[in-house]
Formats: structure tokens, C-alpha cells, sequence
């Protein structure tokens, strides 16, 4: 048999020829068949994705709507709750302000008595009006902490900080450009610190000495008006520190602040049910809707990837078949090497131009060829 085979003519493989190429036909339809399995999937991949990410996107977006409208409620609330408490506290604060004068009123009217009394004194006596300042009697009947440091201050301002700026003066602006200009100004400086002192000592000798009985006075006035004043911020202090508000009248303002509570307490507690309800009810219904318009699609795909892959397992059998079938038939008696559409293509071309008439001569041809 083996014999007759390789003495066969040129139709002999061509018909080799033939069912080579329709191994290789199914195989190409099978790569074909693959692809399409492999694209398939990728979309089933993306598509679930899509439906999933527009499911959260659906649920976060819902979810968001109804957060916002409790929240646009809740934040109206608070916002009046604000207003009602600055107004509660602007007329508690003015209510407040009546008391303390109320209850300073003697206080105030016995330090403004006290002034009269000073200014009539100091008017009397023919004391100059800018002797009743505070200013004054820091600088020149110095008593209290802070008269001492309005003193010392004074002092640092009238000895260093004036005639600092005298120096500068002088030698940027006075002077400049003179060639005594240091001499210019240290004179203007000593003249300076001379009339600053020169003017404290005149008005210690003209107006303290000369009036010191009355500023003596004055200074027993000016005390008893602080004392009056310190009374003043203790009974202030004494107020703000009481936390009893009802006699402030504010009960108006309690009531509306206790019912806008309980409406931010109401409103808060909707929220809290529309949100459990939308977890254990909206999200499945919204969920239900986009699975109800887009899973058709999605099991199409699904039903032909099932289809491709029953026609991918038919043509894997038929290749299968086939292989088997050319190996039996061809392969033992042409050889392995030969049964592929390239080389059965090439003997083909050997016997037709007529370097072979068979089939073994054209295969001893063909190596020949090849050495």
C-alpha cells in the first residue's frame, strides 16, 4: 500500500492538500471563536462593572438628595435658634444694663456730686481745670499703682523718646549739612531735656505748691470717686456672674428657643427614619430598577458566550477528528514533516513543473533540495 502511495501522481496531494487546509480552516475558526469568547468575557467584565458602579452611583446620589433636604431643615433651624439666642442675649445684656444702673444709681449720682463738688472747689480757689485730670495728679500727687506707671512712662516719653527725637532732628533735617552739626545737636537735645524739665518744675511750684491744701482736696474727692467706682464693677460683676435669668423677663425667648429644640429634635429624628428606611427598602428598589433595565443585556451576553463556547467544543472535536484522521491517513506514510499545507504546497510544485512525476520522487527531490 505504502508503495502504491508514493507512486501516486500529483492528485494525490492535492487531495493531502485539501484536507490539510480544512484542518487548518477549522483551526482558524476555532482562534476566530476564541477571540470572540475572550472579548465576550471582557465586556460581561465591564458591563457588570457599569451596572454595579451605576448602582452606587444611583444609591449615593439618592442618598445624598435626601441627606441634603434634612440638613438644609436642620441647618435652617439652627440658624434660628442663633438668631433667637443673639437676641435673647442682646436684651438680656440690655436688661442687665438696667439693673446695674439701677442699683448703681446712688453710686452715680453721688460720684457726679462729687465732681460738681471738685469743680467748684478747684473754680473757687482759682485752680487751673486741667489740675482735676487724672494726668495730673499722677504726675504730681502720684498714689496708685497705675499713677506710678503713667508716671514712669511720662517720664521715659519726656527723657529719652523726646530728646531721641530732637537728636534725630537735628542731625536729618535742623542741621544737616552744617559742620558743627554734632555740636547743633547736642545742644538742641540739652536744650530739649532743659525745657521739659524746666516746664514740670514750673508747674510743680506755681500750681501744686501754690494750690497743695486744695489739690489735697481733690485727691480725697478723686478717691472717694474711685472707691464709688470700684463699688460699681463689683456690683457689675456681682450681676453678670448671677445665673438666675427670670427676673431679666426673657421667658418669651426661652419658649421659642425650647420649641425650635424640639423641631431640630423632630426633624432629626425624620432623617434618622428616612434614612433606615431608604437602607432597608430605597436601595433595593433602586436597585431593582437599574438590574430591571440593563440585566436583559447582560444575560444576552451571557447566553452567547455559552453558544461560542458550545461551538468552540464542537470545533475543538472536529479538529480533533480531523488531526487524527490526516495523521492516520497521510501522516505514517508521508511523514510528519510533510503533512502541513507549506510543504505538500511545495512537492505539488515539484511535480507540476516536472522535477517529479510521483510522490516519493518529488519528496526525494524536495530533500535533495534541501541538503
Amino acid at each position: 500500500m505504502q508503495n502504491s502511495v508514493f507512486n501516486e501522481n500529483v492528485d494525490y496531494l492535492y487531495q493531502v492538500q485539501t484536507d490539510l487546509e480544512a484542518v487548518e480552516q477549522l483551526k482558524k475558526e476555532l482562534a476566530e471563536y476564541k477571540n470572540q469568547e475572550k472579548n465576550l468575557k471582557k465586556a460581561i467584565v465591564t458591563e457588570e462593572k457599569s451596572i454595579q458602579d451605576e448602582i452606587a452611583q444611583t444609591i449615593r446620589k439618592r442618598k445624598a438628595e435626601i441627606e441634603k433636604t434634612y440638613d438644609a431643615q436642620i441647618e435652617a433651624n439652627k440658624s434660628k435658634s442663633r438668631k433667637m439666642k443673639m437676641k435673647r442675649d442682646k436684651a438680656k445684656s440690655k436688661r442687665m444694663d438696667e439693673r446695674v444702673s439701677e442699683e448703681t444709681a446712688d453710686l452715680t449720682e453721688e460720684n457726679r456730686q462729687l465732681q460738681v463738688e471738685m469743680k467748684t472747689l478747684f473754680k473757687a480757689k482759682r485752680v487751673p481745670a486741667f489740675c482735676r485730670s487724672g494726668f495730673f495728679y499722677a504726675l504730681f500727687m502720684t498714689k496708685r499703682i497705675h499713677e506710678i506707671f503713667i508716671l514712669i512712662l511720662t517720664a521715659i516719653v519726656a527723657n529719652i523718646w523726646i530728646p531721641a527725637g530732637m537728636y534725630l532732628l537735628s542731625e536729618l533735617v535742623f542741621f544737616k549739612g552744617a559742620k558743627e552739626v554734632m555740636l547743633y545737636t547736642v545742644i538742641a537735645v540739652a536744650i530739649t531735656v532743659f525745657v521739659v524739665n524746666l516746664v514740670y518744675i514750673l508747674i510743680l511750684n506755681n500750681v501744686k505748691v501754690k494750690h497743695y491744701q486744695t489739690l489735697k482736696e481733690g485727691r480725697v474727692i478723686k478717691d472717694k470717686i474711685a472707691a464709688n467706682k470700684r463699688q460699681m464693677r463689683a456690683i457689675r460683676n456681682t450681676i453678670s456672674k448671677d445665673k438666675d435669668d427670670s427676673q431679666y423677663g426673657l421667658e418669651r425667648f426661652d419658649d421659642k428657643l425650647a420649641e425650635l429644640d424640639d423641631e431640630l429634635k423632630n426633624i432629626s429624628q425624620d432623617k434618622q427614619d428616612a434614612m433606615t428606611l431608604f437602607e432597608s427598602e430605597t436601595k433595593q428598589v433602586l436597585t431593582n430598577e437599574v438590574n430591571d433595565r440593563r440585566l436583559a443585556k447582560l444575560e444576552q451576553m451571557k447566553n452567547d458566550i455559552e453558544v461560542l463556547e458550545d461551538n468552540i467544543s464542537v470545533l475543538e472535536e472536529d479538529i480533533k477528528a480531523s488531526t487524527i484522521a490526516v495523521a492516520n491517513n497521510y501522516g505514517a506514510i508521508l511523514g510528519k514533516d510533510f503533512c502541513t499545507p507549506t510543504k505538500v504546497a511545495d512537492l505539488i510544485s515539484l511535480m507540476e513543473d516536472g522535477t517529479a512525476d510521483t510522490v516519493s520522487e518529488a519528496i526525494a527531490a524536495y530533500k535533495g533540495m534541501a541538503k
